[in-house]
């Protein structure tokens, strides 16, 4: 008998001889397609600890444990990895207080969209009388009402996991969370006493839940946005992270090719176009906004800086992305005449084939040379400035340190940059291949992302760019010994200026000319950005068995990285240079 094909079909169940709750959670995530458990144990691990442990008797198959000796660092790792496999990967810290020493990362987790199950310990419930129960001074005085609440603003769900009865609805249900967009870390506490409770074996469903498909555009607005886009003279779409999603670049290539639009980068926080097409308007909005007629913004939570200008009264703004209104921020009202809750993938070949159905083709190579003139007046201008930069004697500049990156990068690298690379120097066309700093900016999260992205792209070379400030943030000597410990051989490019440079010119900016400028004139950069006299940075690499250089002028620099490069490439061994710079 022919079965009917919208009948129910039985779920597979599988059963594994788990012995606790803490052996079947490390099994379904496993099955659940978590690859690495980001861990920094505590006395709550206990349960996991024994759980490992016995994994040669228990056959049971668990994530790879990746102990990383701070919190940051292990987020920061987890965070790296998920930007380029895009699969949320499990961290597990200590109670109370790792939580609090991760809250910075976790920010910039959410800011950035990234899928993650965040988990930490809770101190035991009780004092006595259970398997797990306070056995340490530690148990009280670690202990606090609600533990979540530090993380809750940041977070799209927190919830304790109470009995192991129902660990499979719980771990389901986080996962689904966290993966439905817009992605984000979710957060999972995990009492000692619950995950050392006792088990005769564990049943679950082989097949997860379905995640929430991705939202798709109303065809109306796009309707809007197309016709708007094919009668305009100076067409442009801005985007800052629609590049996340690697697949979005040749597909917006493609309709860009196709009806003749300008494509800027504002800010990104990924490689959203091409650097070399003939189209690309260049790293900033602003200068472009007296021009534009019509305006798609694609994944952009600050498209433009208002007090540096905003689009033409009579132009055409449209805002697209999973989140448009970016509801998590507090304040946040930039205009659009039309606001589209879509994934960029699922945007683009319906906008195509709304340009088409508005005639955009009929005008688009007229469009091509007018953008096309623009493009290449901002990359000439580009070029002349980095030219009169290497003509120049003196101390290291970020532009020629960029330039001199650029040159001799293989075209393979990535390059995970927290803020000292000036991206509008840096060439770039393949997709997954630049991450720069969060939107958000806790400090740190360059070097702990870089080896995360080391670990997911192991035959590629991993570059990470720090400034001087935020290498420190990194807690470099955690960082350099993870990447000795997993045979992570990123290298590290430290610019250091010995001063933060962000203070300096946000009081330049704010009171241009004034004391602040006047004192930096006298003593070399403004009151409270001072950093001097800086640490060997070189021998934080040194001590976990790396290679590091100090690096002081120009004419050290190309052989100096080309040194450093030879070490990670050939010998797989960590490298960095203390680049002295200005």
């Amino acid at each position: 008998m022919k079965r009917d094909s919208m009948a129910p079909v039985a779920q597979e169940i599988i059963n594994i001889p788990a012995e606790s709750t803490g052996e079947a959670y490390l099994a379904l995530l496993k099955q659940r397609g978590v690859d690495f458990l980001y861990i920094n144990a505590g006395t709550d691990t206990a349960p996991l600890v024994e759980a490992y442990a016995r994994a040669p008797k228990s056959g049971l198959a668990f994530p790879t444990p990746i102990i990383a000796t701070h919190e940051n660092l292990e987020v920061g790792m987890a965070h790296g990895y998920t930007m380029i496999t895009g699969r949320p990967q499990a961290v597990m810290l200590h109670v109370s207080v790792g939580a609090a020493n991760a809250v910075c990362a976790v920010m910039n987790a959410a800011r950035s969209q990234i899928p993650m199950l965040f988990t930490a310990g809770r101190t035991p419930l009780f004092e006595s009388g259970r398997l797990g129960s306070r056995d340490n001074g530690i148990h009280w005085a670690q202990e606090m009402y609600d533990q979540a609440g530090m993380m809750r603003e940041l977070i799209k769900w927190d919830y304790e996991l109470r009995d192991g009865l129902n660990l499979e609805n719980v771990l389901d249900r986080a996962l689904g969370i966290t993966q439905s967009q817009p992605c984000g870390p979710v957060y999972l506490t995990l009492p000692r006493e619950v995950m050392a409770q006792k088990m005769e074996g564990f049943k679950f469903s082989a097949k997860a839940p379905a995640v929430p498909a991705a939202p798709h555009p109303d065809p109306e607005q796009v309707k809007r946005v197309a016709e708007a886009l094919a009668a305009a003279r100076f067409p442009v779409i801005a985007c800052s992270t629609s590049g996340a999603d690697p697949a979005t670049v040749p597909m917006l290539v493609e309709l860009a090719d196709r009806f003749g639009i300008g494509v800027a980068e504002s800010r990104a926080r990924n490689l959203n176009f091409p650097s070399s097409h003939a189209l690309h308007l260049g790293q900033a909005l602003e200068p472009l906004l007296a021009d534009i007629d019509a305006l798609l913004i694609l994944e952009s939570d600050v498209p433009w800086f208002p007090h540096k200008g905003a689009p033409r009264e009579d132009a055409f703004v449209a805002q697209a992305g999973t989140d448009p209104l970016f509801n998590r921020y507090p304040m946040r009202s930039f205009r659009s005449d039309v606001s589209l809750t879509t994934s960029v993938a699922a945007l683009l070949p319906v906008l195509g084939a709304a340009l088409a159905a508005a005639g955009a083709e009929k005008n688009a190579a007229e469009r091509q040379v007018r953008l096309a003139a623009r493009a290449e007046a901002n990359r000439s201008a580009v070029r002349e400035r980095g030219e009169q930069e290497a003509a120049k004697d003196g101390p290291i500049t970020k532009m020629f340190f960029t330039r001199t990156l650029d040159a001799l990068r293989p075209r393979d690298a990535v390059i995970v940059n927290e803020y000292s690379a000036l991206r509008e120097y840096l060439s770039l066309d393949e997709p997954g291949s630049y991450f720069p700093n969060p939107v958000s900016a806790g400090l740190g999260w360059g070097l702990p992302a870089a080896l995360g992205v080391q670990q997911a792209l192991p035959d590629r070379t991993v570059i990470a760019v720090q400034g001087d400030g935020a290498y420190i943030f990194s807690n470099p000597a955690a960082c350099h010994h993870a990447a000795n410990l997993h045979k992570l051989p990123v290298l590290t490019l430290v610019f250091n200026n010995a001063r933060w440079a962000a203070v300096h010119m946000a009081a330049d900016q704010m009171y241009p000319g004034e004391h602040a400028m006047q004192h930096a004139a006298e003593h070399g950069t403004a009151p409270l950005s001072a950093l001097a006299p800086m640490p060997d940075f070189e021998k934080y690499v040194e001590a976990s068995g790396g290679y590091g250089e100090r690096v002081t002028t120009r004419a050290e620099l190309a052989p100096a990285i080309q040194r450093a490069l030879d070490v990670v490439r050939r010998e797989k061994r960590q490298a960095l240079l203390n680049i002295i710079g200005k």
